[in-house]
């Protein structure tokens, strides 16, 4: 599958959601997600250390990050500034002021007994992030952004009875988004996590490959009766790891609140963990509020005081976000939700969509060589959209024959597909001559085959059967395998038959 591309579903139900879509005509769902997209700086967030992905396990380690004694923080201004990128990108309040605290919970991955994050005192406050739901767009509110390092990476193997640590990601640094409860659905939590993962992508702070676990997230739930604004207990599903079981994991944790709901008991608070193997959240600990972490200041970290100039600088530098391009196309080209958000899917898709529009292309029909014929040709490959592999000039080159009728559809797909599949120029595919629309084609030989072929049916068509014209418009597409249009087809059988 092509990697990086987003799709946002519209007005999405399913036979699997029809028990969810039970329960929400008694119950509202009331979410709340905190999203971890591991930011990607050269070193981690609070040492000089280097953290990258894919290196022998406990290769990337030194004091800061093992907690060793002795060994005392430093911030990675590199990653301030992302933050900055983020907060000006969703339009929250940055924050000139900000200090980090120490979280405090104890597990094999946490050297320190404590994780560096920011609790009272965050960089970014506010701000929202849009998605589309049913053909409209919401925007979902965020509670804030703030800075952290990563723990190290726990695995276990249940058959040998052992687990392993890495401390490779100890200390990385991340960003915590976090919403507000506003998201009524599973599938609104799904896509606003491909927005988020498609928001940093665009800013480049980082790539947010769940599979690297660069995107992690937490899913807060809780039900409450229709017309009740009292919130339910909320509940708390820990590390989910891939789009589909982000949906996955909060349809399974409504389910389970609802039974004991139904049945007049009460949900506990809790933290559970997604077991993919049996398509349920199992509960982990009950009972966890923020008190339970001891937050405190980090005594060997100061307060940051960031000017507004350099606000002001890193925000200026922020590009064109995909909701920008969504809104502008959705205005300007009367595009429907999804055409939208297909072409703005990445950075790369939008600008390459810009550029090909400037060449006198029009905005429907480019979108359909884009999104059709070269989505197509990225995925058979198994590759990312790469705007290099057809220049803008070659395919609006290819679309201006096709719509001229000097090629025809089937022509200009196989030029296509060649000229993304070699290393020839449009010019020598083209030079070839097989593929243009003349008389250099051999028409008039292919008309007289085809009419001695069907001999009958031209005299069927001398007395008045008309409607045979199809017939033979078929035979000759056919014959010439595609490559000669509709048109031209039409008028050298006219002058034959008449």
């Amino acid at each position: 599958m092509v990697q990086g591309w987003i799709c946002f579903k519209f007005n999405c139900k399913s036979n699997q959601l029809n028990s969810i879509e039970k329960i929400n005509e008694k119950w509202d769902f009331v979410i709340g997600i905190e999203v971890h997209v591991q930011l990607e700086t050269e070193s981690k967030m609070f040492s000089t250390c280097e953290y990258s992905y894919k290196k022998d396990p406990n290769t990337l380690t030194c004091p800061t990050s093992l907690g060793l004694p002795g060994a005392l923080p430093s911030i990675n201004e590199k990653g301030i500034n992302f933050a900055i990128q983020f907060g000006s990108a969703v339009k929250g309040t940055i924050h000139k002021s900000f200090s980090f605290a120490r979280k405090h919970y104890f597990y094999p991955d946490l050297p320190k007994g404590y994780q560096i994050s920011q609790f009272d005192q965050p960089i970014v406050t506010g701000g929202s992030v849009p998605i589309w739901w049913n053909n409209k767009k919401i925007n979902i509110q965020l509670t804030r952004a703030h800075l952290e390092e990563d723990a190290g990476k726990s695995t276990h193997n249940s058959l040998k009875n052992n687990s392993k640590v890495d401390f490779n990601r100890s200390g990385a640094p991340l960003i915590e988004i976090v919403t507000e409860p506003v998201l009524t659905h599973p599938i609104q939590a799904k896509i606003l996590i491909q927005r988020i993962k498609q928001i940093v992508n665009y800013i480049s702070i980082s790539s947010a490959e769940m599979e690297q676990g660069k995107l992690r997230c937490d899913a807060n739930i809780s039900l409450k009766k229709k017309g009740v604004k009292k919130f339910g207990t909320k509940t708390e599903i820990k590390n989910i790891n891939s789009f589909r079981n982000v949906q996955k994991a909060i349809e399974s944790e409504i389910k389970r609140q609802y039974k004991i709901l139904e049945s007049d008991q009460i949900v506990e608070q809790a933290s559970l963990t997604w077991n993919n193997e049996k398509n349920t959240a199992e509960i982990m600990r009950v009972k966890e509020n923020a008190d339970d972490y001891r937050y405190f200041p980090d005594p060997d970290l100061p307060p940051v005081v960031i000017s507004d100039n350099k606000i002001e600088k890193i925000s200026e530098n922020i590009p064109t976000l995909p909701f920008e391009f969504e809104d502008d196309w959705i205005d300007k080209y009367d595009f429907n939700p999804e055409e939208a958000t297909t072409l703005a899917s990445t950075i790369d898709v939008a600008t390459y969509f810009n550029e090909i529009i400037q060449h006198d292309i029009s905005p429907k029909n480019a979108s359909k060589w884009i999104t059709g014929e070269l989505f197509r040709l990225h995925h058979e490959i198994n590759l990312p959209f790469n705007k290099n592999k057809v220049s803008v000039k070659d395919l609006s080159t290819i679309i201006c024959l096709n719509t001229s009728e000097k090629i025809t559809q089937n022509s200009a797909k196989e030029v296509l597909r060649k000229l993304f599949n070699s290393n020839d120029s449009l010019e020598s595919i083209l030079s070839e001559g097989r593929y243009l629309n003349s008389i250099d084609n051999n028409i008039e030989g292919m008309v007289e085959k085809v009419l001695q072929e069907n001999s009958e049916e031209v005299i069927r068509f001398k007395n008045g059967e008309e409607k045979l014209m199809s017939y033979f418009i078929g035979k000759m597409m056919k014959e010439s395998q595609g490559r000669i249009s509709h048109k031209i087809i039409s008028e050298e059988l006219l002058k034959k038959l008449k």
